[in-house]
């Protein structure tokens, strides 16, 4: 269920990720939901979110290498999602934390996921030379960059904003930890 309600969010938005979605998209019965998540559908979002942003998390740890590595990385990631879901699909982190007016527990939790993403592409930039001041900015730029290209591409049905966006950002942090 809560990966099913990842997918609905990425998908759809918050607001328009009801119980019965997620009950009809996961094929789980009507009472699991009640007895999963006694909080009601705050927290499956909350716990939804928490999943999608671990996973990220964990991916980005786990890849070897530079940063061009990583930005490569998390472009494949999207162009596999992208693609393989009819450009229907989007991070589910960015649309909880837009969604502050109807989920504000989702977003809070939202935005200490992007910190937590920030953080640790900062502390990859920093291992590579990059000026620890300076480090976090850069990673919010990658961030916010992949995330907006997502968007796009969804709105244009193309890849084509993402592979440009990934291609750049390789090409800055190839020049930036060869400088120093």
């Amino acid at each position: 269920m809560v990966l099913g309600a990842a997918e609905l969010i990425g998908r759809n938005g918050v607001a328009a990720t009801s119980f019965g979605a997620v009950l009809e998209h996961s094929g789980a019965p009507r009472g699991s939901i009640y007895h999963h998540f006694p909080e009601g559908k705050s927290q499956l979002v909350v716990e939804a979110v928490e999943f999608a942003g671990d996973a990220l998390y964990q991916r980005l740890e786990s890849v070897s290498g530079s940063m061009v590595d990583i930005i490569a990385g998390i472009g494949d990631i999207w162009r596999i999602l992208l693609v393989a879901n009819d450009y229907e699909w989007s991070c589910p982190v960015l649309a909880a934390g837009t969604a502050r007016t109807v989920e504000p527990a989702a977003a809070d939790v939202a935005g200490a996921t992007f910190v937590r993403w920030r953080d640790l592409i900062a502390r990859r930039l920093t291992d590579e030379g990059i000026d620890a001041v300076r480090a976090p900015a850069l990673a919010n730029l990658m961030i916010a960059s992949i995330e907006g290209a997502v968007g796009m591409c969804r709105s244009t049905r193309s890849i084509e904003p993402l592979d440009q966006v990934v291609a750049e950002l390789q090409l800055l942090a190839g020049t930036l930890t060869s400088s120093t």
